[in-house]
């Protein structure tokens, strides 16, 4: 340490006080020294002047030395506090720890060695959690400026990609001119690709607005039967293109009513299917919804190229996919799993490769 300490000795005992200012005085350790006879004195010289640390007696005059701590943390000091304790307070010593000092020492034992020592341990730990702190900040700081960027991106990407959709349909239907087959399916072509990437720019910003905590969920009973019949009557058309069966089995029984938001929910089944259609090229894919116990179970299976054991412990985080020429941008199951999070729910996957996967979402069924 080899910049001036501004050091503040709190006790009501001058000879106290002058035994800590002797010891403090060595060789190497720049010091200005500052005291304090009782807790108000202290408390003002704070108020006024920067301090690096703080040596605090317990008996003080107008108050004790543990006030003073659970004073000086309630107010957000976070500078050193070394509390000095007569012999054989122990126990006195533990609440002064567990109150906010930083260490303590007892005044029979104080020496040269043993306080210098002390003070320059207590320096070296609150200077490597302010930087711990720094560095902790800068990196919420660069976060939060990525994610702000992803939004304003995600936002100014959607709008030129929906005109362009809307554009390549008007061509599709001969508004500005007639149109040959080939050219015909070469706009298919364009309007599927720009489709698949609004889809990854719209997972995005729904990613970003769950994380900032922007996302508002509209919680209602909602059928989750409906739901997934939703969802087959709207995919159904993806999976004959690929010669795939899509059905969906609901057990009459079932209470398949879940608290939750409707939207959000119908997001998390479209995806499951969608990817299912995606990784699937012959076979079925089938959707089978019981409840037991006031738990409703939706499995999504299907008989898709499977997922390594190794990619199944990460697949619902954040950017990661599996390792498949056909995976994406990693965001849609994440996706779905924080939206089932958010509904107390769970979503695990179980895959053979070369056999398909049978993804498996639990909600808890509504007692309304």
């Amino acid at each position: 340490m080899n910049q001036t300490l501004r050091i503040l000795i709190v006790d009501d005992d001058e000879v106290d006080r002058m035994a800590v200012r002797r010891a403090l005085k060595v060789d190497g350790l720049s010091l200005k020294i500052s005291e304090a006879g009782d807790c108000a004195t202290a408390i003002a010289q704070v108020d006024q002047h920067p301090f690096d640390c703080i040596f605090v007696d317990y008996r003080l005059p107008d108050s004790d030395g543990l006030a003073l701590v659970k004073q000086f943390r309630s107010q957000g000091l976070t500078i050193p506090l070394i509390a000095l304790t007569g012999q054989g307070d122990d126990q006195i010593a533990v609440e002064l720890m567990k109150a906010g000092a930083s260490d303590y020492l007892s005044k029979s034992r104080i020496n040269s060695g043993r306080l210098v020592q002390t003070l320059q341990s207590v320096m070296r730990l609150h200077q490597a959690e302010q930087e711990a702190a720094l560095a902790t900040q800068q990196k919420e700081e660069l976060a939060k400026q990525r994610e702000d960027f992803v939004s304003r991106m995600t936002h100014d990407l959607r709008t030129p990609l929906i005109a362009a959709n809307r554009m390549l349909q008007l061509f599709q239907e001969e508004v500005y001119g007639d149109i040959t087959p080939e050219m015909d399916k070469a706009i298919a072509v364009i309007i599927r690709s720009n489709h698949n990437l609004l889809e990854m720019v719209n997972n995005l910003l729904e990613v970003y607005c769950h994380e900032a905590g922007y996302k508002q969920l509209n919680f209602t009973n909602v059928d989750l039967e409906e739901v997934i019949s939703e969802v087959v009557q709207e995919l159904n058309p993806l999976a004959e293109q690929k010669h795939i069966a899509l059905t969906a089995y609901i057990d009459d029984n079932a209470n398949s009513v879940v608290m939750g938001d409707r939207v959000e929910l119908r997001r998390v089944f479209i995806n499951l299917v969608s990817n299912a259609i995606k990784f699937t090229d012959e076979g079925y894919i089938k959707i089978e919804l019981t409840e037991h116990d006031s738990l409703v179970t939706v499995h999504v299976q299907d008989t898709g190229s499977g997922i390594r054991p190794e990619d199944q412990a990460v697949l619902f985080e954040r950017f990661r996919q599996g390792n498949h020429k056909r995976s994406t941008s990693g965001l849609g199951l994440y996706l779905s799993r924080r939206i089932i999070e958010v509904h107390q729910g769970t979503i695990t996957v179980q895959s053979e490769v070369g056999k398909g996967s049978i993804f498996r979402v639990q909600l808890q069924a509504s007692q309304e």
